[in-house]
């Protein structure tokens, strides 16, 4: 299946890419749009990653009254452990 490439700018870009890749155009162009689908494909996963984490962290209970994360109780105004 053929494709006609009407941008000018686009069969520059091409024609750039692979004559620094040391490509064919075609395969410049194929791996161009490999690797950008594969790092739509990436992104995509790690987002649904954190929209999963963000669900667990939303149904665990708050934590007990007193208890901090920042330790600043066992440091004093220097940072130096009192």
């Amino acid at each position: 299946m053929g494709m006609n490439i009407e941008s000018e700018r686009v069969e520059r870009l091409a024609r750039q890419l692979a004559e620094e890749t040391g490509e064919e155009v075609t395969s410049a162009i194929q791996n161009a749009i490999e690797e950008k689908l594969a790092r739509l494909h990436r992104s995509r996963e790690v987002t649904e990653k954190i929209r999963q984490v963000d669900e667990i962290l939303a149904r665990l209970p708050p934590p007990p009254p007193g208890v901090t994360s920042d330790h600043s109780d066992l440091y004093d105004e220097w940072g130096l452990p009192k």
